[in-house]
């Protein structure tokens, strides 16, 4: 059973921006379309990994490293951390990180979809809400789950302030609003508690490798044993050996039954296609 996320505040920035502003304005005529909400959350959902920079509390530089991610019901990225880490230690001083993920498999980052997140991190200690998190990071990172283990082992949230999302050249989103990239999780909570009995239904027997069929409908190809990895209100994440996938639902769904109605609409042209 999993507990479902906590309204989200972003962090008290003082009316400042925190992504402060370039300095020069973009040229929006000579700029191609670029959908930015569209591509950020779905790499948002989709990044297994980016790099995580923190603060030296002596030194003032930024030290980055790259680390596994999942997210969290709304969204809001998630990663385990060891207390020994250099992490830890300036998170302790100064809690504000950022995180830039890049669309995964290019050979040129430049040419594709990137994101960068500014915010304050926190780690997760509530009971039912760390239960929550860590069975959403081990659905993506199963791996892991060794990790886990060890003593001082913790699980963190960024909470996002402010982010930039760019899609290559000629292709920038200006300043996007973080609120447009988090999932609104009101009255969903039949939905969020009841996650882990659902995912688990969709990727045993009961399921008839619904997880698969979807991704090969969706764009997900046949990269290996898909399985469901999470389930929120507006959509279900797909896993496999050799890639991630987001699939929304044609509409928000706060409840179960509803969630599988979504489903079956979802798959259905798969279902006609079959029978052919």
């Amino acid at each position: 059973m999993t507990t479902p996320a906590p309204s989200v505040d972003t962090p008290p920035t003082n009316g400042a921006p925190v992504i402060t502003p370039r300095g020069r304005e973009l040229r929006l005529d000579a700029a191609l379309p670029f959908d930015a909400e569209d591509h950020g959350r779905r790499l948002l959902r989709t990044a297994r990994f980016g790099t995580l920079s923190t603060l030296d509390p002596e030194s003032g530089y930024p030290y980055g490293a790259a680390t596994n991610l999942a997210t969290d019901h709304d969204g809001s990225p998630v990663f385990i951390m060891a207390g020994l880490a250099l992490h830890a230690r300036n998170l302790a001083a100064d809690p504000r990180a950022s995180l830039t993920l890049v669309e995964p498999g290019l050979t040129d980052v430049l040419a594709g979809v990137r994101m960068t997140i500014v915010g304050r991190v926190v780690q997760v200690t509530d009971p039912a809400r760390l239960e929550a998190v860590r069975w959403r990071y081990l659905a993506r990172h199963p791996k892991t789950k060794l990790y886990m283990t060890l003593p001082d082992i913790g699980l963190y949230r960024l909470e996002m302030a402010d982010l930039r999302v760019a899609g290559g050249p000629r292709r920038n989103a200006g300043e996007p609003q973080v609120a447009h990239f988090l999932t609104d999780l009101t009255g969903a909570e039949a939905l969020l508690t009841a996650e882990a009995e659902e995912v688990e239904r969709l990727n045993g027997p009961w399921g008839e490798d619904l997880p698969g069929r979807l991704a090969r409908l969706h764009g997900g190809g046949d990269a290996g044993r898909w399985r469901a990895a999470g389930i929120d209100p507006e959509g279900i994440d797909l896993t496999s050996p050799d890639g991630d996938l987001r699939i929304r639902f044609p509409r928000r769904v706060t409840d179960p039954q509803a969630m599988r109605s979504a489903l079956a609409a979802l798959v259905r042209p798969v279902m006609v296609t079959g029978g052919k």
